[in-house]
Protein backbone atom coordinates (compact mmCIF):
# COMPACT_ATOMS: atom_id res chain seq x y z
CA UNK A 1 0.00 0.00 0.00
CA UNK A 2 1.21 3.64 -0.74
CA UNK A 3 2.94 6.24 2.10
CA UNK A 4 0.14 8.76 2.71
CA UNK A 5 1.94 10.46 5.05
CA UNK A 6 3.53 12.78 3.04
CA UNK A 7 0.55 13.20 0.45
CA UNK A 8 1.25 17.05 -1.87
CA UNK A 9 -0.94 18.78 -4.24
CA UNK A 10 -0.34 19.10 -7.38
CA UNK A 11 0.38 23.15 -8.26
CA UNK A 12 0.76 25.64 -11.35
CA UNK A 13 3.06 28.73 -10.08
CA UNK A 14 1.79 31.65 -12.55
CA UNK A 15 4.15 34.71 -12.87
CA UNK A 16 2.52 37.78 -11.46
CA UNK A 17 -0.39 35.66 -10.48
CA UNK A 18 0.53 33.58 -7.96
CA UNK A 19 -0.22 29.25 -7.51
CA UNK A 20 -3.00 27.58 -9.21
CA UNK A 21 -3.53 23.90 -6.70
CA UNK A 22 -4.34 20.91 -8.86
CA UNK A 23 -7.95 20.11 -6.95
CA UNK A 24 -7.13 16.43 -8.20
CA UNK A 25 -3.29 15.24 -8.77
CA UNK A 26 -2.94 14.04 -12.27
CA UNK A 27 -2.88 10.65 -13.06
CA UNK A 28 -0.01 11.21 -15.61
CA UNK A 29 1.66 13.42 -16.81
CA UNK A 30 4.93 13.59 -19.71
CA UNK A 31 7.94 15.00 -20.87
CA UNK A 32 9.85 15.09 -24.12
CA UNK A 33 12.54 16.87 -25.42
CA UNK A 34 13.87 16.71 -29.41
CA UNK A 35 16.91 17.97 -31.16
CA UNK A 36 17.26 19.13 -35.05
CA UNK A 37 19.62 17.17 -37.18
CA UNK A 38 20.34 18.35 -40.64
CA UNK A 39 20.95 15.62 -42.78
CA UNK A 40 22.83 15.89 -46.20
CA UNK A 41 22.99 13.12 -49.00
CA UNK A 42 26.31 12.07 -49.96
CA UNK A 43 27.82 11.17 -53.49
CA UNK A 44 28.36 7.39 -53.15
CA UNK A 45 28.16 7.06 -49.51
CA UNK A 46 25.11 5.09 -48.15
CA UNK A 47 24.61 7.51 -45.08
CA UNK A 48 24.04 10.98 -44.91
CA UNK A 49 26.06 13.96 -43.55
CA UNK A 50 24.39 14.89 -40.04
CA UNK A 51 25.14 18.54 -38.81
CA UNK A 52 23.56 19.01 -35.34
CA UNK A 53 20.86 22.06 -35.55
CA UNK A 54 20.36 23.14 -31.86
CA UNK A 55 18.56 21.67 -29.10
CA UNK A 56 14.56 22.22 -28.50
CA UNK A 57 13.09 22.68 -25.39
CA UNK A 58 11.14 20.53 -23.13
CA UNK A 59 7.55 19.77 -23.60
CA UNK A 60 5.21 19.25 -20.53
CA UNK A 61 2.07 17.68 -21.28
CA UNK A 62 -0.57 17.22 -18.32
CA UNK A 63 -4.10 16.79 -17.99
CA UNK A 64 -6.11 18.12 -15.05
CA UNK A 65 -9.74 17.57 -13.46
CA UNK A 66 -11.78 19.86 -11.86
CA UNK A 67 -14.60 19.03 -10.33
CA UNK A 68 -17.42 20.91 -8.15
CA UNK A 69 -20.51 18.38 -8.09
CA UNK A 70 -20.13 18.44 -4.06
CA UNK A 71 -21.15 22.19 -3.88
CA UNK A 72 -24.08 24.68 -4.76
CA UNK A 73 -22.58 27.50 -5.06
CA UNK A 74 -19.13 26.64 -5.94
CA UNK A 75 -18.39 26.03 -10.24
CA UNK A 76 -14.68 25.26 -11.90
CA UNK A 77 -15.10 28.78 -14.11
CA UNK A 78 -13.43 30.49 -11.25
CA UNK A 79 -10.36 27.87 -11.99
CA UNK A 80 -10.31 27.62 -15.57
CA UNK A 81 -10.62 31.56 -15.97
CA UNK A 82 -7.50 32.46 -14.48
CA UNK A 83 -6.04 29.11 -16.57
CA UNK A 84 -7.07 31.63 -19.40
CA UNK A 85 -5.94 34.13 -17.91
CA UNK A 86 -2.19 32.63 -18.04
CA UNK A 87 -2.21 32.37 -21.74
CA UNK A 88 -3.26 36.61 -22.08
CA UNK A 89 -0.25 38.65 -23.23
CA UNK A 90 1.24 40.65 -19.82
CA UNK A 91 2.30 44.44 -20.47
CA UNK A 92 5.33 45.34 -19.57
CA UNK A 93 5.61 48.04 -17.38
CA UNK A 94 7.60 49.91 -19.86
CA UNK A 95 4.78 49.84 -22.14
CA UNK A 96 7.10 48.17 -24.79
CA UNK A 97 4.62 46.61 -26.88
CA UNK A 98 7.13 44.10 -28.84
CA UNK A 99 8.83 42.60 -25.37
CA UNK A 100 4.92 41.82 -23.82
CA UNK A 101 4.36 37.93 -23.71
CA UNK A 102 1.95 35.79 -21.48
CA UNK A 103 3.25 34.88 -17.63
CA UNK A 104 5.64 32.08 -16.99
CA UNK A 105 4.00 29.01 -15.87
CA UNK A 106 6.02 26.18 -13.38
CA UNK A 107 4.13 22.87 -12.87
CA UNK A 108 5.26 21.13 -9.47
CA UNK A 109 4.07 18.20 -7.18
CA UNK A 110 5.76 17.93 -3.96
CA UNK A 111 9.95 17.84 -4.34
CA UNK A 112 9.36 17.39 -7.94
CA UNK A 113 9.45 21.35 -9.91
CA UNK A 114 10.24 20.43 -13.60
CA UNK A 115 10.85 24.15 -15.05
CA UNK A 116 10.21 27.40 -15.75
CA UNK A 117 7.63 27.26 -19.26
CA UNK A 118 5.40 29.04 -21.13
CA UNK A 119 1.37 27.49 -21.76
CA UNK A 120 1.60 26.62 -25.92
CA UNK A 121 -1.78 25.26 -25.43
CA UNK A 122 -4.89 25.17 -23.25
CA UNK A 123 -7.69 23.09 -24.10
CA UNK A 124 -11.06 23.27 -21.77
CA UNK A 125 -14.16 20.47 -21.62
CA UNK A 126 -16.60 21.38 -19.94
CA UNK A 127 -18.40 17.81 -19.19
CA UNK A 128 -21.35 18.69 -16.58
CA UNK A 129 -23.62 21.20 -15.36
CA UNK A 130 -26.02 22.32 -13.21
CA UNK A 131 -29.89 23.23 -14.86
CA UNK A 132 -29.06 26.44 -15.14
CA UNK A 133 -26.08 25.86 -17.29
CA UNK A 134 -23.47 26.56 -14.68
CA UNK A 135 -20.03 24.05 -15.89
CA UNK A 136 -19.31 22.06 -12.57
CA UNK A 137 -16.84 19.49 -14.27
CA UNK A 138 -13.65 20.22 -16.40
CA UNK A 139 -11.35 18.42 -18.15
CA UNK A 140 -8.01 20.71 -18.71
CA UNK A 141 -5.18 19.76 -21.29
CA UNK A 142 -2.33 22.06 -21.02
CA UNK A 143 1.26 21.97 -23.08
CA UNK A 144 4.37 23.69 -21.58
CA UNK A 145 7.40 24.92 -23.47
CA UNK A 146 10.49 25.13 -21.68
CA UNK A 147 11.92 28.38 -21.62
CA UNK A 148 14.37 28.42 -18.57
CA UNK A 149 17.32 25.36 -18.38
CA UNK A 150 15.34 22.77 -16.30
CA UNK A 151 16.14 21.89 -12.22
CA UNK A 152 16.90 18.37 -12.35
CA UNK A 153 17.13 17.97 -8.01
CA UNK A 154 15.06 15.53 -6.80
CA UNK A 155 14.85 18.24 -3.71
CA UNK A 156 15.50 17.84 -0.37
CA UNK A 157 12.37 16.19 1.16
CA UNK A 158 8.99 16.85 1.50
CA UNK A 159 7.59 20.52 2.12
CA UNK A 160 6.79 21.39 6.09
CA UNK A 161 2.82 21.45 6.72
CA UNK A 162 1.38 24.97 5.41
CA UNK A 163 0.52 26.89 8.96
CA UNK A 164 -3.01 26.59 10.25
CA UNK A 165 -5.18 23.68 8.87
CA UNK A 166 -6.34 20.49 9.72
CA UNK A 167 -3.82 18.05 7.92
CA UNK A 168 -3.90 13.92 7.25
CA UNK A 169 -2.03 12.27 9.81
CA UNK A 170 -0.24 8.78 9.17
CA UNK A 171 -3.03 7.10 10.40
CA UNK A 172 -6.00 6.28 8.53
CA UNK A 173 -8.90 3.78 8.45
CA UNK A 174 -10.33 1.97 5.67
CA UNK A 175 -14.33 2.17 4.45
CA UNK A 176 -15.80 -0.33 2.50
CA UNK A 177 -18.64 1.41 0.19
CA UNK A 178 -22.10 0.66 0.56
CA UNK A 179 -24.70 0.59 -1.95
CA UNK A 180 -25.73 4.31 -1.84
CA UNK A 181 -22.50 5.59 -0.30
CA UNK A 182 -21.17 8.75 -1.80
CA UNK A 183 -17.66 10.76 -1.09
CA UNK A 184 -19.55 13.58 0.11
CA UNK A 185 -21.50 11.00 2.90
CA UNK A 186 -17.67 9.40 3.62
CA UNK A 187 -16.47 12.82 4.32
CA UNK A 188 -19.42 13.60 6.68
CA UNK A 189 -19.08 9.87 8.52
CA UNK A 190 -15.82 10.57 8.81
CA UNK A 191 -14.96 14.40 9.53
CA UNK A 192 -18.67 16.00 10.32
CA UNK A 193 -18.08 18.11 6.93
CA UNK A 194 -19.07 16.24 3.20
CA UNK A 195 -17.05 19.15 1.34
CA UNK A 196 -13.98 17.32 2.82
CA UNK A 197 -14.65 14.71 0.17
CA UNK A 198 -11.61 15.32 -1.91
CA UNK A 199 -9.42 14.33 1.10
CA UNK A 200 -10.67 10.56 0.40
CA UNK A 201 -10.55 11.32 -3.07
CA UNK A 202 -6.87 12.34 -3.36
CA UNK A 203 -5.75 9.27 -0.73
CA UNK A 204 -7.08 7.16 -3.34
CA UNK A 205 -6.09 8.50 -6.23
CA UNK A 206 -9.23 8.92 -7.70
CA UNK A 207 -10.47 10.76 -10.51
CA UNK A 208 -13.92 10.89 -11.14
CA UNK A 209 -16.00 11.17 -7.66
CA UNK A 210 -18.91 10.18 -8.87
CA UNK A 211 -17.97 6.05 -9.90
CA UNK A 212 -17.45 4.11 -6.95
CA UNK A 213 -17.34 0.67 -6.73
CA UNK A 214 -19.98 -1.38 -4.28
CA UNK A 215 -17.44 -3.45 -2.37
CA UNK A 216 -14.62 -0.87 -2.98
CA UNK A 217 -11.78 -0.28 -0.08
CA UNK A 218 -11.48 3.30 0.60
CA UNK A 219 -8.39 4.91 2.77
CA UNK A 220 -9.90 7.38 5.09
CA UNK A 221 -7.28 9.56 6.24
CA UNK A 222 -7.37 10.21 10.08
CA UNK A 223 -7.75 14.29 10.65
CA UNK A 224 -5.29 15.79 13.45
CA UNK A 225 -5.21 19.50 14.10
CA UNK A 226 -2.06 21.33 13.52
CA UNK A 227 -1.27 23.99 15.50
CA UNK A 228 -0.21 27.65 13.85
CA UNK A 229 3.95 28.34 13.99
CA UNK A 230 4.62 30.99 16.60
Amino acid sequence: MADQTNYQKAQLAVEGQGTLACWFNPQQYAISKSNEWRSTPVVGASLPSLQFGGGQGRELTLELLFDASDSSSTDVRQVTDKLFLMMEVTQPATGDTNSARPPTVTFSWGTTVTFAAVCRNLSVSYTLFRPDGTPIRAFVSLTLMQVEKADSRSGSGPAAAQNPTTRASGRHSVHLVQEGDSLSSIAYGAYHDPTRWRDIAEANGIDDPLRLRRGQALIVPEAVQSAAPR
